[in-house]
């Protein structure tokens, strides 16, 4: 996937979260931990529509895309999302007026409420139908 991103891989944790001006339009997004693999994102997705096929822990392997230093991931049932922007050797995510940034994490050092991202998991099925009783 995209050139300039080979360090990228890894495990990454929110490590900060400052108030700037005005950054533009884009919000960030509620993430606080994802895995990126090079082909695909595990991170965790809140459902909260009753009746909606989701996973038993709300984490979730999709697949992920590169347009330019911004990765996107793609939701079990939705358009493709911005994850984070690839600062060179971090991800930030930024926009309203706040800047999240990411740093590399080793296993041991994920959040107890996280630690089901460490959970081995095939990547998502997309035949999957919101309303399937998987």
């Amino acid at each position: 996937m995209g050139g300039g991103h080979g360090d990228a891989t890894g495990l990454w944790q929110l490590q900060e979260t400052r108030q700037e001006d005005d950054n533009g339009d884009r919000l960030t997004n509620n993430v606080d931990i994802f895995a990126f693999d090079g082909e695909t994102v595990t991170l965790r997705l809140a459902t909260t529509q009753a009746g909606v096929w989701k996973s038993e822990d709300d984490f979730y392997r999709v697949e992920a895309r590169w347009q330019e230093d911004m990765l996107e991931y793609l939701p079990p049932f939705a358009d493709w999302a911005e994850l984070a922007e690839w600062r060179g050797d971090h991800f930030e995510d930024a926009g309203g007026g706040v800047r999240r940034v990411f740093g590399r994490v080793d296993a041991a050092d994920v959040a107890d409420f996280n630690r089901a991202i460490l959970r081995q998991r095939e990547p998502h099925d997309y035949s999957v139908a919101p309303t399937d009783d998987v």
